[in-house]
Order: C-alpha cells, then sequence, then structure tokens
C-alpha cells in the first residue's frame, strides 16, 4: 500500500476525524499510520503475526529521547561484548531455519548479541518491540538473502565473496532512520488510536471482539482502504517466507509463521467449485482450465483450482467486510493487481466488482497506476519453456465501492 494513496482515499471519504478507518489486509501498517496522522481511529488485521508486531510498533509513539537512551546502551554493551568475545547462543534453532545457510558465522555472533541486549532491556514492552522491530530488519539486511525479488533465495557464490556486512552498523543506521520516524509520529499524530490485531477477514467479527466497543460507531466502520493478496501465496508474492526468518530470531510462534502461506487467501484449495455470482470469473476459469491441460506437464493440472481457491476467500472476506460497513455512510477501496495464471490475465479488478455486487457493493469507480518499485521481475517463465516468457503484474487498480 503506497502512503500516498491510503492518505489521498482517508482525506476524500473520512474527513470528519470521528469516522474510522479499517484495513482488513493490514500488512506492515501502512494505512493505519495515515489513519493517525489525519486523526482517525483505525483498525487492522492480519493472519501474520510478524506483521501485526511491525504495524503495533509502527502505530506507537514513543518520544524518542527514551529511544535513543535505550540505544545508546544497547549498542555499547553489544560492541564491548563482542570486542571482549562474549557470546550468546540465543539464535533459532528450528530445523526450518538453516543458520549457515543463511548467515555468515560473524553476522549470528553479532545477532546474537544484539538479540541479548534487546530482550533484556530494562523497559516497557512497546520500547522493547521497537527495537525488536529495528533488529528484525538488520537480521534480514545482514543475511544471504537476495533482497530484490519477490521469493526468498540466497546470494550466488560470487555476491556471497564480497559480501561482509557490517551488522552493528546496519543496526545504527535502522534505529537512527526509525527514532526519526517514531518521533515525528509523536509530533504529527492527532491522538487517534489504531488497533493491530492478529486475525483473519474472513472472520472480521471475531477479530473486532478485541477492539474497545467505543471505536466504533454502533458497531460500525465507514471506511475500509487495503490491498489484498494478488492471489494465494504459494503461487503468487510468498508473504510467508519474508516473515519466517525474522520471526524466528524474535522467538513469534512457529506455529504461526509457518502457516502463513497455508491459511491465507487460496491457502486450502477447493476441489469442487461454487457459482460465486461471477460470470467473468466463470470464463476467466475456464480458459485457464484448458491452458493448464495443454502446458501442465502434471497429469492432474491444478492452476484453475488456485484461481478459484483465492477467489472463494476473497469473495468471503467482501461478504464480512460489508457486513460491518455503516449503510449509506460508507466507501471501501481495493487496491489490486491483475495477475497472470496459465497465460490467461486475471481480471480481479473487474472480477471483485461483480463479486461485491452482491454483498451490497456500489461500484462507483476504478483508478489505475503503474506499480513503480514491486520486488518482482518484469518478465517471467513459470512453465519454463524456452523462449516463451510473460509478463508479471505492472499495474494496480484502486476500485472504489459505496456502500
Amino acid at each position: 500500500m503506497h502512503p500516498e494513496i491510503a492518505k489521498r482515499l482517508i482525506e476524500k471519504y473520512v474527513p470528519d476525524t470521528k469516522k474510522v478507518v479499517f484495513d482488513p489486509f493490514m500488512g506492515s501498517g501502512g494505512v493505519l499510520v495515515e489513519a493517525l496522522l489525519h486523526g482517525n481511529n483505525s483498525i487492522g488485521v492480519d493472519v501474520n503475526p510478524f506483521a501485526v508486531l511491525i504495524s503495533r510498533v509502527k502505530t506507537l509513539t514513543i518520544e524518542a529521547a527514551r529511544l535513543e537512551k535505550r540505544f545508546n546502551e544497547i549498542i555499547t554493551k553489544s560492541e564491548s561484548d563482542y570486542a571482549g568475545k562474549v557470546r550468546y547462543d540465543n539464535s533459532p534453532k528450528s530445523d526450518s531455519l538453516n543458520l549457515k545457510f543463511w548467515y555468515k558465522p560473524d553476522v549470528i555472533k553479532k545477532l546474537e548479541i544484539l538479540k541479548h541486549h534487546i530482550f533484556n532491556l530494562d523497559d516497557s514492552k512497546p520500547v522493547i518491540d521497537f527495537f525488536k522491530v529495528c533488529f528484525s530488519l538488520t537480521s534480514r539486511k545482514a543475511s544471504n538473502q537476495r533482497n530484490s525479488i519477490y521469493k526468498i533465495y540466497r546470494m550466488s557464490k560470487e555476491q556471497m565473496d564480497s559480501f561482509n556486512p557490517d551488522v552493528f552498523a546496519m543496526f545504527k543506521e535502522i534505529c537512527k532512520n526509525n527514532i526519526q520516524k517514531m518521533s515525528d509520529l509523536h509530533t504529527s499524530s492527532k491522538k487517534a488510536k489504531a488497533f493491530p490485531i492478529l486475525g483473519d477477514s474472513r472472520n472480521v467479527s471475531k477479530a473486532f471482539s478485541q477492539v474497545p466497543k467505543k471505536i466504533f460507531d454502533d458497531g460500525k466502520v465507514h471506511l475500509v482502504v487495503t490491498s489484498p493478496p494478488y492471489g494465494d501465496h504459494q503461487t503468487t508474492v510468498a508473504y510467508g517466507q519474508f516473515s519466517k526468518h525474522p520471526g524466528l530470531w524474535l522467538e513469534l510462534p512457529p506455529e504461526k509463521l509457518f502457516d502463513v502461506d497455508s491459511v491465507g487467501l487460496g491457502g486450502k484449495k477447493k476441489k469442487e467449485f461454487q457459482d460465486l455470482d461471477s460470470p467473468l470469473l466463470d470464463k476467466t476459469l475456464k480458459q485457464v482450465n484448458k491452458n493448464d491441460k495443454e502446458l501442465s506437464k502434471n497429469k492432474n493440472p491444478t492452476r484453475a483450482n488456485d484461481v478459484y481457491s483465492f477467489f472463494y476467500d476473497l469473495d468471503k472476506c467482501l461478504e464480512q467486510i460489508s457486513l460491518v460497513l455503516k449503510p449509506n455512510q460508507s466507501h471501501c477501496c481495493f487496491v489490486v493487481a491483475n495477475r497472470t495464471v496459465r497465460r490467461i490475465k486475471i481480471p480481479t479488478d473487474q472480477i471483485i466488482v461483480e463479486l461485491g455486487k452482491k454483498h451490497g457493493l456500489k461500484y462507483h469507480d476504478t483508478i489505475y497506476r503503474t506499480i513503480a518499485n514491486k520486488a518482482m521481475a518484469v518478465k517471467n517463465a513459470p512453465e519454463n519453456i524456452v523462449d516463451f516468457v510473460g509478463e508479471t503484474m505492472t499495474r494496480e487498480s484502486i476500485v472504489i465501492w459505496k456502500y
């Protein structure tokens, strides 16, 4: 979610700061931050515990001087321990994270030292969580992971030979930047509150039960601004992959980290197709199924099932969202992109308009924008056929409904 998009949608559709903003696919909390800056209370929901932690920290307002003091304490003790060859055995022990594959030995030592002093800070949970998030980004930047692609791969041997990250310098820079951002938010926010919730947008009422009732307008919200997944995580952008390594360093529940992609939209495949009241989806599924059989090397191709399962779950989310919108006073804004499956462009921006209609969402407008900076290639070759490539997602659609 580009912050400028969220900002403009909030300014346009909820100029009254008493109205509530909801992001059912919260991610790292960008919409919630923009709501805070505008003065609106907001609620975010996500299935990813690592995303919820980031969102919680990004929507805190902690005094910069307090963070500066703790930062100096962490870095002074860490550099002293490293110089004195003090070691801590607190790196992730999970079999799913091969430390020596993803991190160089010296990087592991320094991350263990930083983690020790962050986890043992004598301060409140919000302050400790702030430095945990700074540490998590450090652990990613210092890893052997290639950071510019949408699935996790290790650097090439040539890249590894020249990659010697200064972990403490990285941590210092990240903390400095984040303390400044926290200071800006502390100065600019207008006493609104944000509520990042670990939950599932297919069961909004359960997630909302964790939010004080006084936040709502008769149990309702006034604006949805969100960017849902563009497809199931296993075959589109592997959302959970990018959470697993930093989440394990932070000792988040492994079962929840590992399940992110399988519990996300389309994660559980549907064998039977039901009519979702979208003629365009039906037509698209037939086209994908046809190409599925022609292009698949498997005897039982399933890409049409992937597409259907994703829209089945997205339809459930639209239904749940409609139940919490204030009638005749609300808008719903989805930022989506149209992926390609089996050489068929999936018109998500048009399909969701058809799906939303039966849930009382009245189509208002679609605004298009070029995706300027995403971690994905412009072209790919998913079937591994020589000289047979296709385009990836390069444009987003902002679909707007009234309710």
